[in-house]
């Protein structure tokens, strides 16, 4: 199974300099509009949903899409009506497409002789109390990590766990942004694969013990959609799901 893994177009979705490689699977881990406007969500979901040449494409929301907060209830739902219709399964399973929260893709593949247990969720640390915002080292995020399956393969996150690929350049030094109980959650259950974006200048794969990570943002920190997107080959080998980048 050949994976693409997108994150963080910023509504450049349409200007990325590097079109998307031909795939299986194709993974979207949030920032899919700046600010999560109305329209910024339409034009986005209708360039989804349009995508050819892919059995299943997968999108979660991040901390610039605030209007995903409406259709998933932490904001008022009957500020943004129009999200439910355009949100809603019946309307995103047509174009093989599939809107996470907090939520679970399960997948039967004849590649492989078990199902793909695919979970995305939006939330990371507090920042300026943007979209999907909880506080760091608090019960509630601490709560939303507990809810990833056990046996979860792949994991889309906004936001990195903390020390693996999510360093922002400061004059002293990188300095790691990460979400500390994703990392803990994450070594807990050992997933095949974290797709994740949120800081654009971290972006690239590293293997971490059992675990494939992908912060796959697309733009660059001056937010201009430069980056290519990263292509994973999930296999079975001797009864063994194996994830390897390929270049």
């Amino acid at each position: 199974m050949r994976i693409v893994c997108i994150s963080d177009t910023h509504g450049l979705h349409n200007q990325m300099t590097n079109p998307l490689p031909q795939g299986d699977m194709l993974l979207h881990a949030g920032d899919c509009t700046n600010k999560g406007r109305e329209k910024e969500i339409e034009d986005f979901v209708y360039w989804f949903q349009n995508i050819e040449g892919f059995d299943h494409k997968i999108f979660i929301a991040g901390n610039h899409d605030f209007g995903f907060e409406y259709y998933n209830g932490v904001r008022h739902n009957n500020e943004a009506p129009w999200l439910h219709h355009l949100l809603n399964e019946e309307n995103l399973s047509q174009s093989n497409v599939t809107y996470l929260h907090d939520s679970e893709l399960v997948i039967n593949d004849p590649q492989f002789s078990r199902p793909i247990k695919i979970y995305g969720s939006p939330w990371q640390p507090r920042f300026y109390d943007w979209a999907f915002n909880l506080d760091r080292l608090g019960p509630a995020l601490e709560s939303k990590w507990k809810a990833i399956p056990d046996d979860t393969d792949i994991l889309i996150t906004h936001g990195p766990p903390n020390g693996i690929r999510d360093f922002v350049a400061q004059w002293r030094g990188n300095e790691n942004v990460g979400c500390e109980l994703l990392r803990y959650r994450i070594e807990q259950i050992n997933p095949k694969i974290n797709v994740f974006g949120h800081i654009h200048g971290a972006y690239g794969p590293a293997y971490v013990k059992e675990t494939l990570f992908v912060n796959a943002s697309i733009c660059n920190e001056r937010y201009e959609p430069i980056n290519k997107p990263i292509i994973i080959d999930l296999t079975e080998v001797y009864g063994e799901i194996v994830a390897t980048i390929i270049d």
